[in-house]
């Protein structure tokens, strides 16, 4: 959930000794905009959540707290040693992230501190993502609603409701949604990449 992700940024903050006008100058990003994240007024970018980890010297991942009873239930097991590898992460509850394309992203895992990402994928109509991408791993995924295309160098790979797709990630590749209906997707990268 968002508002965890804004408490945890100003936790780590404070943690490390610094104002947010600190942060400002070493993040590039202005000090309303970090007061409003850290507030849950605004929903950050990937992008400036990149930047405000670097500056804070951690993982993009741990701007994300550890999902416990806030965010996440362990589902009931009667077996102790399972319960802390299985996790319930609610509707209503998922953490989102905002592209700087303008898709939006929402995490169906409980955190990135697992072997996989599970994301639920939202590119309204005309989005495009920021091309090319590559990163280390494997993507796999399945169209739920709109028609989205997928550039992989010079190939083109169209999907329509109910298609999946397998790739390796270190292939450039680009998404953007055509037609006149918003993308809807599920998506498992491995390892995760933020």
């Amino acid at each position: 959930m968002m508002k965890d992700l804004g408490e945890n940024l100003r936790l780590i903050r404070l943690q490390k000794k610094l104002t947010l006008q600190e942060l400002s100058r070493l993040s590039k990003v202005s000090k309303s905009q970090l007061s409003q994240i850290e507030r849950n007024v605004s929903v950050p970018t990937v992008a400036k959540l990149q930047k405000i980890a670097e500056a804070l010297d951690i993982k993009f991942s741990n701007l994300f707290p550890e999902n416990g009873d806030s965010s996440s239930d362990a589902y009931p097991v009667n077996n102790k040693e399972n319960s802390h590898r299985i996790s319930v992460v609610r509707k209503g509850q998922r953490k989102k992230m905002v592209m700087p394309w303008g898709a939006l992203y929402e995490m169906l895992c409980p955190d990135l501190q697992h072997k996989i990402e599970f994301i639920y994928l939202r590119y309204p109509v005309g989005t495009t993502a920021e091309c090319p991408y590559t990163h280390d791993g494997e993507e796999c995924g399945v169209v739920l609603e709109g028609t989205f295309k997928g550039t992989f160098g010079a190939m083109e790979v169209i999907l329509e409701p109910g298609d999946s797709i397998y790739y390796d990630s270190t292939i450039p590749h680009c998404w953007e949604t055509i037609g006149d209906t918003e993308v809807r997707a599920i998506w498992a990268i491995t390892p995760p990449s933020f």
